[in-house]
């Protein structure tokens, strides 16, 4: 019996079957795991991974001599029996028999779509899991939707109850696909299948792991001859099963080998092509994935954000904030995230007993969880020294939304205008801004929360008026008009901020990314996919050396034209208390990108002499370590203020002395350019030259 599940035009005729191979021992009649002291595991791994490394190791010792027993491993290492399919079918595949193109260790959501995926471009597949059940359920849907699409080349996926009989069950090279869970449980297969591969073999992780455990497992296999590609998958279980954006970095031979399909697996985008290339050496698969979560970490808070503004300042309930998106997707902000966040806003809460079924969205617990890519992104930022402010307050803005209890707590003590609940309608808004201010969710006395303000900030007033009437349909679309400008402007910035991040790893790094090309393969499949990129990868095509996003001609000349929009809608929402973290943060970004002096940094550097003599560069002379003494005054006089350069030694009380000077400290060692009778200096002062230097 065949263990194919394929088309129509399979062998198996629609039959779930399974193939199992020599795995462990048959001690005296009885299926027998192996003892547990035959291996020593250098790392901690979950019980069942050990027994998945004993047993291959088994299998390298004892071959074929040990038959159809492929199932009782896993079923001692699990605790259960082994299925009468598998006994009854272990026999009838022959061992060692090369009979597909690809394997896919790990069948959870995304490693059974991605598995179809390759079957239904007419990949043969073989799969494995470490619980056979799941990977029974894979072969039996394969069954259902390969058979069902006559659309489908004459792909097919192959279940495997043990790790031999798959690895045996593929062409070489091996082409072997992990999507399980990152940390441990990675370190547990690739061990297990370093045993069984053969030199040339490749292993690719398409998990979110951390680049470094990338490049270390990448070091372990290449001493046994294996390749190793990390590969970040973006699209989620949709795109997986239909067309992922496909990030693979590590070894350039190896892509090679997986282009043929990958390229065939990945999202297509019509005069683009598919969305793959080969990303760089090392851990770099890995590292663009994890920058494209915390871009999509900035995308999503400021979609949300914008929500909130629909809600509390233009007073939308979520059905009519859900046309908002729609129209939007329609022009400059379409996007994946914009387009999903319109239906999403449409669906009712089916559970409610009301005549008219309030959103769903409405009931959701306010509590946004994270899977820990964005702090990655972080900590490299931080690490690196590159700002990215809009993907940090989107961090935040999840930390605190996880502190429900305190918030709540907090809305009874802390005074601010009142945020509206319901469906916020311009007559709710005229009531809470005639409500007395008091603390505890109260609102405030003045126009701060009533429509009069909302329209006054819309046009671009400064002031509103008291008597001004009710705003009025051209207000609302207009305060919508500028939310959408906030929204396109701030969007820019995270994609500005997480691209300044990769473009400086990639130097530290020595990668060489191409930038213009990683906006390209972002157009289709992946989460963060937009009409953006196009511009993006058309910015960097132009120039692939620009330092920052936002320096391009004509993305700066949008902002240009939206940017008074955005301070609007900033400044409303500081006004009626909506939290509009992330556009502020993006905002913040750009007014201090594009200042050529920062007055805040000079008194900052200032406060840093001034306490820690860390010393200062001037305007006028930069390039060269100044310090003063600013609590005695600042004085001129040339022993107050001396240029560092030269050699080192030691200033104590403004005198140069030996670091064995009683009272002198390591902070005290400057380099200094001394002329004349030990006075301070530059190198280009009358009459110093190269003997003042000490």
């Amino acid at each position: 019996m065949a263990t194919t599940a394929g088309t129509r035009r399979s062998p198996s005729g629609g039959a779930l079957c399974w193939a199992a191979a020599p795995v462990a021992a048959v001690r005296f009649g009885r299926w027998a795991p192996p003892r547990a002291h035959t291996w020593t595991p250098r790392r901690t791994y979950p019980t069942w991974s050990l027994s998945l490394v004993r047993s291959a190791r088994w299998c390298l010792l004892r071959g074929r001599r040990a038959q159809a027993c492929g199932a009782a491993v896993m079923s001692a290492a699990e605790g259960s029996s082994p299925s009468s399919a598998v006994r009854e079918s272990a026999s009838s595949h022959p061992a060692g028999r090369a009979i597909s193109d690809a394997g896919v260790i790990g069948l959870a959501v995304m490693g059974q779509n991605f598995a179809l995926n390759l079957a239904s471009h007419g990949w043969r597949v073989s799969v494995y899991n470490r619980t056979y059940a799941r990977t029974a359920e894979t072969v039996e849907r394969a069954q259902r939707e390969l058979a069902a699409d006559d659309t489908t080349a004459s792909g097919s996926v192959t279940g495997f109850a043990d790790l031999r009989s798959f690895v045996l069950s593929l062409k070489r090279p091996r082409r072997v696909f992990l999507l399980v869970k990152a940390g441990s449980a990675v370190d547990a297969t690739v061990e297990a299948l370093a045993e069984v591969l053969e030199p040339g073999d490749i292993i690719v992780d398409g998990g979110n792991e951390w680049y470094e455990n990338t490049e270390r497992r990448a070091a372990s296999v290449a001493a046994r001859g294996l390749l190793y590609v990390g590969m970040g998958v973006s699209g989620g279980e949709e795109g997986a099963r239909y067309g992922p954006s496909l990030m693979p970095g590590g070894s350039r031979e190896a892509y090679q080998q997986l282009a043929p399909l990958l390229e065939q697996v990945a999202a297509q985008v019509p005069g683009s092509g598919p969305c793959v290339t080969y990303i760089g050496p090392g851990g770099s698969g890995n590292y663009v994935k994890m920058v494209h979560n915390g871009i999509e970490y900035g995308d999503m808070q400021l979609i949300g954000e914008a929500y909130d503004l629909l809600r509390g300042a233009v007073g939308l309930d979520a059905m009519a904030a859900a046309e908002v998106f729609a129209s939007w997707n329609a022009g400059a902000l379409q996007s994946f995230l914009v387009e999903i966040t319109a239906r999403i806003l449409r669906v009712p809460d089916t559970s409610s007993s009301a005549a008219s079924a309030p959103a769903l969205v409405d009931q959701i617990l306010d509590r946004s969880e994270s899977k820990g890519t964005g702090l990655w992104t972080m900590t490299e930022a931080l690490r690196r020294g590159v700002a990215v402010p809009t993907i940090a307050a989107a961090l935040d803005g999840r930390y605190l939304s996880a502190r429900k209890d305190e918030r709540e707590r907090a809305s009874r003590v802390l005074r601010g205008p009142e945020r509206l609940s319901g469906t916020g309608h311009a007559s709710e808004l005229a009531a809470a801004g005639a409500s007395p201010g008091a603390a505890g969710g109260v609102a405030e006395t003045g126009p701060d929360t009533a429509p009069e303000r909302v329209a006054a900030l819309a046009s671009g007033s400064v002031r509103a008026s008291a008597s001004t009437s009710r705003s009025d349909a051209s207000a609302e679309r207009a305060l919508i008009a500028a939310i959408e400008d906030a929204l396109f402007c701030s969007k820019l910035c995270s994609y500005a901020q997480g691209l300044s991040l990769l473009q400086r790893a990639s130097g530290e790094q020595g990668w060489s990314l191409d930038l213009g090309e990683l906006a390209r393969i972002w157009k289709g499949g992946c989460i963060i996919r937009a009409q953006l990129l196009e511009r993006i990868e058309g910015a960097f095509r132009r120039d692939p050396s620009l330092p920052n996003l936002l320096l391009d001609a004509d993305l700066a000349a949008e902002i240009g034209r939206r940017h008074e929009s955005w301070r609007r809608v900033v400044g409303l929402a500081a006004s009626l208390g909506v939290p509009a973290p992330a556009l502020t943060a993006s905002l913040s970004y750009y007014d201090t990108y594009r200042q050529a002096v920062l007055r805040s940094s000079q008194l900052v550097q200032a406060q840093r002499d001034c306490f820690g003599s860390h010393g200062y560069e001037r305007l006028d002379d930069p390039g060269r370590r100044w310090h003063t003494r600013w609590l005695s005054g600042g004085d001129s006089a040339g022993s107050r203020a001396r240029a560092l350069g030269g050699t080192q030694v030691c200033v104590y009380d403004l005198h140069v002395c030996t670091s064995s000077f009683p009272g002198c400290r390591p902070e005290y060692l400057r380099n200094v350019c001394l002329h004349g009778s030990f006075g301070w200096c530059t190198v280009n002062a009358p009459g110093c030259s190269p003997k003042s230097m000490l």
